[in-house]
């Protein structure tokens, strides 16, 4: 049997965070358990830069963290694109002087300008986790220090989002959201979301026929065009809906589970 690749988003088609649903669901767990028996590939592809404590007990094959940024396969890790100390000068420069808050995101830890601010734990509140998990909660933390492949910067309104977006270089990747908390994601330029999960898939010799994804928002877009099986939850964006290969049932109603099972891949 021809091995299959599936690729999983998290906010939004795994969990619902904001809706109240911090854990997958039981038949969520049941397909990538099923993958596994099956001898398929179960990859997780996401903004966040690690695991939800929720997933802990899951047994993935691989992690693409950061919208792209860091990819790791079976342990070994593939690619680590960070933001260097000059970089990380230059963003911090930049959010004070349009009033923004951030949090610089990385594998292996946070930095944050203001633990206390009410714009971070807000998205500590809509995204879940710990904003001082694996990082310094002093307030020096030196830039030399800092191990980051994202930083999101968040914003009272959205003028100063968009004054702050405009004065991001040229070729970096920017994702601007104006619902929830208002606020950007920005990553270096090198593998996106959609770009590390094509080269993944044909690193492992899997074909493009055989490759799936599940995704519910515009960062995942370009990953659900990638693949043959570009799948949009229910409750996905009308965006998303529109360039997917298909529509599932929604977080909250089995639509991982019920996809694989119409596609044959459990």
């Amino acid at each position: 049997m021809k091995k299959k690749i599936v690729f999983f988003d998290i906010d939004g088609t795994m969990i619902d965070i904001p809706a109240g649903m911090l854990e997958p669901l039981p038949s969520t767990i049941k397909a990538i358990e099923q993958l596994r028996l099956k001898g398929h590939y179960s990859v997780v592809a996401t903004a966040r830069a690690s695991m939800p404590e929720a997933f802990s007990n899951l047994n993935f094959d691989g992690f693409i963290f950061c919208n792209g940024n860091y990819i790791e396969f079976q342990n070994n890790l593939i690619y680590d694109n960070f933001f260097s100390e000059k970089h990380i000068k230059f963003l911090v420069d930049l959010f004070k002087q349009k009033e923004g808050q951030y949090i610089f995101n990385g594998h292996f830890g946070k930095w944050t300008s203001l633990l206390t601010h009410p714009l971070i734990l807000r998205q500590v509140e809509l995204f879940g986790g710990s904003v001082s998990s694996g990082t310094s909660e002093q307030a020096n933390w030196k830039m030399e220090d800092v191990h980051a492949n994202m930083v999101t910067a968040l914003f009272e309104t959205e003028k100063q989002l968009f004054d702050c977006k405009a004065n991001i270089p040229s070729g970096w990747v920017v994702d601007a959201y104006t619902t929830g908390n208002i606020r950007m994601d920005i990553h270096l330029p090198g593998y996106t979301k959609g770009t590390a999960v094509g080269y993944l898939y044909e690193k492992l010799g899997v074909s493009f026929y055989d490759t799936f994804a599940f995704g519910d928002a515009c960062n995942d877009i370009e990953m659900l065009k990638t693949v043959k099986h570009g799948i949009a939850m229910g409750n996905a964006t009308d965006e998303i809906k529109t360039i997917a290969f298909d529509i599932t049932d929604d977080v909250r109603n089995d639509g991982i589970y019920n996809a694989l099972k119409k596609y044959n891949v459990i």
